[in-house]
């Protein structure tokens, strides 16, 4: 038997609403949250017992998420609720109300995406697919609430992100979290692979189980400065990448890059490290993770965000060095500020950064090498043409009087050979 329908949450969610004087956008927003997070179902959860003794439809295994809304039933460090309990999600009409308290704090009325503000309730890892039910939940709030009510204005999405493309090889070389805190985000290098279609290759490598070695997220920028992220596993289980470190963090690999790279060749991947820092800052958001940066000398602790060398020399696991020396944490810092919305917008790294992050020598190296190509050009280009580009005069001239260039000289020869 069927606890509750679409239709009976959807209501629910709209009486709820109303009941607090939510704007019909408010609650349209709800009813589009409930549709990406369970198609409006009521879930209980493998990992959450007491879920399994109330009424549901459905059971879930996505971290510790109940109910229409998928809110989790976790208690932070000081003791308080993330959401409530199992039962308060888990009830349509309560779980409404908690989303609706959360989304009431929000300015969600002045026209922006609706989207937006249910990502900023929900801080899920994949924020555009709200929007993306917007007119799906419009056409049910219509039907269910017996009036148009003021038509949504479905904008493109202004939740600003970087561009990249974004696809999934999901990978069973995974464990569970075993109810682990998730407390860290690691960035890692591949050390070996590259080339155009290096998250894609490396995305290969990690579905092949026997090789005992995944990440959740595998990125790199191609030649033309396109970015592929490629999700291998999902984050709320652990992949196999830092050793018992696994159950609580997240890591993403920069496919193709190696930890003994220069400063000049990661700022040649700034565009893939603005991605990295986008979708740690998502993550961070969704797991109540610090947005605390810990680079080398590594003087700072979880939880946070760091590389596979701060598990070797601070959690004392492994011997890997990755991301190494020379990384750019200075920009991805940066980043990291700009996406959680505390600086001005900065673009990536340009050409001109890139140049500007070599030494005084390399700068010189560089410069005498470029100076050797133009002069061996303009050379080649002399014997082609004569002194001065004006044509040989020991090959003769032509019909009006003109010296004759190196080709023309041939192909006259051609000419005459073949009269």
């Amino acid at each position: 038997m069927v606890y509750r329908t679409s239709d009976q949450i959807a209501r629910e969610f709209i009486a709820e609403g109303r009941r607090r004087r939510i704007s019909t956008i408010g609650i349209v927003t709800c009813i589009a949250t409930g549709l990406v997070e369970s198609n409006l179902t009521v879930y209980a959860n493998w990992s959450v017992p007491e879920s399994l003794k109330l009424p549901h439809d459905a059971v879930g295994e996505d971290g510790m998420s109940v109910g229409p809304l998928q809110q989790q039933v976790r208690k932070g460090e000081n003791g308080r609720w993330w959401w409530a309990d199992a039962k308060t999600c888990m009830d349509p009409t309560t779980s409404a109300g908690l989303f609706y308290t959360a989304l009431s704090h929000l300015d969600y009325t002045r026209g922006h995406n609706p989207g937006m503000y249910a990502q900023m309730v929900q801080k899920s890892a994949y924020p555009d697919r709200y929007q993306q039910r917007m007119v799906e939940a419009q056409s049910i709030y219509d039907r269910l609430a017996g009036q148009a009510g003021p038509t949504i204005v479905l904008k493109e999405a202004t939740v600003p992100k970087p561009e990249y493309r974004e696809t999934q090889m999901w990978s069973t070389s995974r464990s569970s979290r075993n109810r682990a805190t998730v407390d860290a985000f690691f960035l890692h290098t591949q050390e070996g692979g590259g080339g155009d279609q290096a998250a894609e290759n490396l995305a290969r490598y990690l579905n092949v189980a026997a090789n005992n070695v995944s990440y959740h997220y595998v990125v790199s920028q191609a030649s033309n400065g396109s970015v592929d992220v490629v999700d291998v596993v999902d984050t709320d289980y652990s992949s196999w990448s830092v050793l018992s470190a696994n159950p609580r963090s997240i890591n993403l690999c920069f496919a193709g890059s190696r930890a003994g790279w220069t400063r000049a060749e990661w700022m040649s991947q700034s565009k893939a490290i603005d991605v990295a820092a986008y979708l740690t800052v998502q993550d961070c958001a969704k797991y109540r993770i610090p947005l605390n940066v810990i680079g080398p000398p590594y003087d700072r602790r979880l939880p946070g965000i760091s590389d596979h060398r701060y598990v070797t020399r601070v959690l004392g696991d492994g011997s890997h060095t990755d991301v190494g020396d020379s990384f750019p944490w200075d920009l991805f810092t940066d980043r990291i500020k700009f996406w959680a919305g505390d600086t001005p917008p900065k673009p990536p790294a340009t050409a001109k950064d890139v140049f500007m992050a070599l030494t005084d020598q390399q700068q010189n190296d560089l410069y005498n090498a470029v100076m050797g190509i133009a002069s061996a050009a303009a050379d080649i280009q002399t014997q082609l043409r004569g002194p001065g580009l004006r044509g040989w005069p020991q090959l003769g001239s032509d019909a009006d009087g003109r010296n004759l260039t190196l080709v023309d000289a041939i192909a006259k020869l051609v000419v005459k050979d073949g009269s």
